[in-house]
């Protein structure tokens, strides 16, 4: 997780938030007044010093913060998931012990739900 009153994470958002800045001016000054692209790539180049090791520690903890969050979301779909598959498995469970099979309401109610489906499909085909 990441610390939000760390000033270490405060200095990199800063540096991250600079960089950005820098190239909405960027994009702006292009829109009112024509700059060959050589320029505006040293101007990319110059704004980020891509060696800084406080801005790769930055991007490395911005990528494990992220890593962490994509983990606890993934386990959390995975408990949700399990949760679910035992609940089914419970109610499929008391459901077969409550049906009597040798019920013959049981056969007119399957026959009617038959006979439903089949003119359903007959009409979807036509």
């Amino acid at each position: 997780d990441i610390d939000l009153n760390d000033p270490e994470v405060a200095k990199a958002a800063s540096k991250i938030q600079a960089g950005f800045r820098g190239h909405q001016v960027r994009k702006e000054n292009k829109d009112k007044q024509p700059i060959s692209q050589a320029q505006q790539d040293e101007d990319d180049i110059a704004d980020i010093d891509l060696t800084d090791p406080d801005l790769a520690d930055a991007a490395l903890k911005i990528q494990a913060g992220f890593r962490g969050h994509l983990v606890r979301k993934k386990e959390e779909k995975t408990v949700k998931t399990d949760e679910l598959n035992k609940k089914m498995a419970d109610l499929n469970t008391e459901e077969e012990l409550d049906i009597d099979l040798t019920d013959p309401e049981l056969d007119k109610a399957a026959t009617k739900i038959q006979a439903t489906f089949r003119g359903h499909k007959t009409r979807k085909a036509v």
